[in-house]
């Protein structure tokens, strides 16, 4: 049994480990991993001590089964971290590193191996088997394909950025050089006001900056904080009239939380229980929605639902406070219009909320913090789009990713499942919603494991 994992993040980390403890003897598996180092990902290759995870050290274990492993891993090695507190995503990397290790030493009757490389192309053999196209020109043979690759880097926000110099403007905040020789008086222009935000912030704060900051979002919605003591919430049941799968619309839904939220209020509670404890159920409401009701829910809702449902660490939040209450961060809310170099710098043009006035602000650097892209079309690698293209591959219609079947197979353009060819990751969000967070994805990264497995038998 030959089995290739596309991606060496998280994902592609828990799959491995998933199947290294259950692949029968004389398995062959391989990891691909175009960039970054194995088992970090973007999310987690961060070497800053300042960038922290945005969920308490108690829910980060890799597995399902074990969701205190992480937490318990920082106590092995003598770290003071409780389980209730935030800790460097760098240490997470680490452990993601030492936890698939263990599992491939666990393992000598199953074979290992490790390509630095990107992938191109997949297609399927005559004999069943999949051929998987290296960037170099070369390729493997595999029975099984696991594609458990992320979010793709942010799209551009204003056509106008891409006529701007690189020394003008930051297409990806987590390119090693999107923050490389800033002056260290000059103003900075963000877009976006969300974690990745708060985390260039963060780094340019370190970093020794002390120019303004001007950061600019539709909304100018911020993400809301965890509280400091983060445990897993109470227990929460949903009152009466809490919208059931059968026909729930955003509007109803809406009225729904609010309504929880309000009762919790009532009775002293936090509002963050009743987010928390919906995450288990949100799948089921979104794939009951149909296509319009979704289109609606993103056009209206999705802004109003990320600040609430992806939140920060606390001490990211006081940051971005103690930046904004210094005078150096503003903070606004409107739409860009237009931008050009004047004298080596970016004149940024926008229009505040509610207001067609065109404004101007001249900034050394521009930096794209308007999210990670889920539209196939974003794909820089070029992966999805030739799989698109071949009719190996059906995208989300509204842009949230890739549609698979409940085996985790992919389908293809006429909607038939692809035996062998499998997707796990943040694109799953196009069915599931709930997938882009490691409770989420460890889930999937074990169903779709096993699933490959059973085919396989």
């Amino acid at each position: 049994m030959k089995i290739a994992i596309v991606g060496g993040g998280f994902v592609g980390t828990a799959v491995a480990c998933q199947l290294l403890q259950a692949a029968p003897s004389g398995s062959q598996l391989t990891l691909i991993n175009a960039g970054g180092q194995l088992a970090r990902g973007v999310a987690y290759g961060t070497r800053s001590a300042a960038h922290l995870l945005n969920v308490p050290a108690a829910r980060m274990g890799w597995d399902v089964a074990a969701p205190l492993d992480f937490a318990e891993s920082l106590v092995r090695r003598g770290l003071s971290y409780a389980q209730h507190d935030f800790v460097p995503r760098s240490l997470y990397g680490n452990y993601l590193g030492e936890t698939l290790q263990r599992h491939i030493d666990a393992r000598c009757d199953v074979g290992w191996r490790h390509l630095p490389a990107s992938v191109h192309d997949l297609w399927r053999r005559p004999d069943g088997s999949w051929n998987v196209v290296l960037g170099d020109g070369s390729s493997i043979n595999a029975d099984c394909v696991i594609l458990a690759l992320g979010n793709f880097a942010p799209a551009c926000p204003l056509a106008d950025f891409a006529t701007l110099p690189a020394h003008c403007y930051a297409p990806d905040p987590w390119q090693s050089d999107a923050l490389a020789g800033i002056d260290p008086h000059a103003r900075v222009a963000i877009v976006g006001s969300g974690l990745t935000m708060l985390d260039m912030l963060v780094s340019l704060d370190d970093a020794g900056h002390c120019g303004p900051i001007f950061a600019l979002s539709r909304r100018g919605l911020l993400p809301q904080g965890h509280r400091d003591n983060e445990l897993p919430p109470h227990q929460w049941r949903p009152p009466a009239g809490w919208p059931r799968s059968e026909g729930v619309v955003p509007r109803s839904m809406l009225r729904a939380i609010r309504n929880a939220v309000d009762a919790a209020r009532r009775d002293d509670r936090d509002w963050r229980d009743i987010w928390g404890a919906m995450r288990a159920v949100t799948p089921e409401l979104w794939r009951s929605m149909s296509t319009r009701d979704r289109a609606q829910f993103l056009r209206h809702l999705q802004p109003l639902w990320d600040v609430h449902r992806h939140r920060s660490a606390p001490a990211a939040l006081a940051r971005f406070e103690r930046l904004r209450a210094s005078g150096r961060l503003t903070q606004a809310a409107g739409r860009l219009v237009a931008a050009r170099v004047d004298e080596g710098q970016v004149m940024l043009e926008w229009r505040a909320r509610g207001d067609e006035t065109t404004r101007t602000v001249r900034a050394a650097r521009v930096i794209n913090c308007s999210g990670p892209s889920s539209r196939i079309r974003d794909d820089r690698s070029g992966l999805f789009g030739t799989l698109e293209a071949a009719g190996r591959l059906q995208p989300c219609p509204l842009g949230l990713g890739v549609i698979v079947d409940d085996r985790y197979q992919l389908l293809d353009a006429q909607g038939q499942a692809q035996p062998g060819l499998f997707y796990v990751g943040p694109l799953l969000k196009a069915q599931y919603w709930e997938a882009t967070a490691v409770p989420e994805l460890r889930q999937h990264a074990a169903a779709a494991a096993r699933a490959c497995l059973a085919g396989m038998v």
